[in-house]
């Protein structure tokens, strides 16, 4: 199980390379990804990796909550791999609601720059 989300981490890793360099906002005329070409690009750019970012932690915890559940539905009756089943899924849960009120919570401070 750790070897394979080790992989999986990896991946998400290499996958999140192309879509950093695609974040960085290109100025076209007077208009930028994230605002205008000077001030408002540079908190166009970070937005957008923080975003990435968040995607990125979000898809984790939703592919642990299926790992849990499928050790859940695996578990054949025996009380400790139910037990390590259910924390997995309690933990991919509080990870998961992190992530939505931490994506809430920039998004607002952000906003207000």
């Amino acid at each position: 199980m750790k070897k394979f989300l080790t992989r999986l981490i990896s991946a998400g890793s290499v996958a999140l390379i192309p879509a950093i360099a695609l974040a960085q906002p290109q100025c076209e005329g007077a208009q930028a990804v994230g605002g205008t070409c000077g001030e408002g690009a540079l908190t166009g750019y970070i937005s957008n990796l923080i975003n990435m970012g968040f995607y990125l932690a979000g898809t984790i915890a939703v592919v642990i909550l299926i790992i849990g559940g499928i050790g859940y539905i695996g578990s054949t009756g025996d009380p400790a791999r139910i037990t390590k089943a259910k924390n997995t899924i309690l933990y991919a849960v509080i990870g998961l609601i992190v992530t939505i009120l931490a994506y809430a919570i920039v998004g607002f401070v952000i906003g207000r720059l």
